[in-house]
């Protein structure tokens, strides 16, 4: 099995490497060929930066995958020219480095003229509504067409995706709860008033929801745990988002990407856990820290531009819109009763990533499992 990945294998937090870990169980080894480095990586890395641009050299990363790094000139997103340019490297990494996997999944959709450099079945593994996130890359629309009509099978994280490929009904694999994060015993008490967001802060995050949220809850903190990914066109966003930081007083705190050894105790030590996204920017999703939550009965306050996703939700999940309403439901949640955080376990539990892997590795195969909003098929 090979994954022409979106993101880097570390830290290994990601879809693609969840799915990874479990296609080895399942006895597939997997070849991950990481996202590309554009030629910024030239001036702290140039040595490393030529070495990948036009062949992967694979070392094992975890047992049962091997990893490499790519690079590019320019990310295949930035126009027609790029596109043709990164197609074209990334094609020529694959045939030089003996790429021979049985099915290969892309996840970007400006790499997808690559896939005809792959033997096997090629499959399309969406999980963003990418227009949304990139309205600047005029050029999806016709990469989106490009894999309705050339893909063995397209996969998406949530049924509304499923719009952006004209002629083909996807096949739905959502996200999955970590059975091992569910597993893990209990390591700290629940504290009072005290919020948490684990996850990316990117342009999706809401800053000036969160600012909202600080003032209506004078007595709570709150902590952020997560990559800031801003990419250079939302510099004011990053901007906002530390001036935040700094001028909370120790309310709200950042603290940088979390190890996946440390997230049941952060998650355990809070009394609720945040998804506050730009409701427009999260239409599509299939949110993984909903899944993290629940795996520790936590209650989630999200945004209401998740409402599309209310069947693959956490039960007893309140969605909102504004600061006035997330602070009222966060102060409910910190008096539910006990009985929703085990409701949330056990529906976790029905959705781990073993059940999301059978259920993917039948339509990467072409075998027929239908899936449902519910539990998968078990692996």
């Amino acid at each position: 099995m090979g994954f022409v990945a979106k993101d880097p294998w570390h830290p290994a937090i990601r879809r693609e490497q969840m799915i990874a870990r479990e296609l080895v169980r399942l006895g597939r080894p997997v070849s991950f060929l990481q996202a590309p480095a554009d030629w910024r990586r030239l001036r702290s890395e140039p040595v490393n930066w030529w070495g990948h641009l036009t062949r992967a050299r694979f070392a094992p990363a975890a047992p049962g995958v091997r990893v490499s790094e790519r690079s590019t000139v320019l990310p295949g997103a930035r126009g027609r020219l790029a596109e043709r340019l990164d197609a074209a490297l990334l094609g020529t990494v694959l045939r030089r480095s003996g790429w021979d996997a049985d099915v290969t999944a892309f996840m970007l959709p400006w790499e997808w003229r690559a896939a005809g450099a792959v033997r096997g079945r090629v499959v399309f593994d969406c999980t963003d509504d990418w227009a949304r996130l990139l309205p600047h890359a005029r050029r999806l629309p016709d990469q989106l067409r490009r894999i309705a009509a050339e893909a063995d099978e397209v996969v998406v994280v949530n049924p509304l995706l499923g719009e952006l490929f004209p002629g083909r009904r996807p096949v739905v694999v959502p996200n999955g709860a970590d059975a091992g994060l569910l597993a893990a015993p209990r390591v700290a008490e629940r504290a009072e008033r005290h919020a948490v967001y684990v996850g990316s802060v990117a342009e999706r995050f809401d800053v000036d929801l969160l600012h909202g949220l600080l003032r209506a809850l004078p007595d709570w903190t709150f902590a952020v745990h997560g990559q800031l990914v801003f990419p250079d066109r939302a510099r004011a966003a990053a901007e906002r988002f530390r001036a935040l930081v700094a001028g909370s007083g120790g309310r709200l705190r950042y603290h940088g990407l979390l190890p996946r050894e440390r997230l049941a105790a952060v998650l355990d030590a809070a009394t609720v856990g945040l998804l506050p996204d730009v409701p427009g920017r999260a239409l599509g999703q299939s949110s993984m820290k909903s899944y993290d939550y629940a795996t520790r009965g936590l209650p989630l306050v999200a945004t209401a531009g998740h409402l599309e996703l209310a069947a693959e939700l956490p039960p007893h999940t309140a969605l909102v819109s504004g600061p006035d309403e997330m602070a009222a439901a966060v102060r409910a949640a910190a008096e539910e009763p006990a009985a929703h955080g085990a409701r949330r376990r056990e529906w976790a539990a029905e959705r781990t990533w073993s059940r999301r892997t059978g259920a993917w590795l039948d339509a990467a195969l072409g075998r027929p499992a239908p899936v449902t909003g519910s539990a998968a098929p078990a692996a």
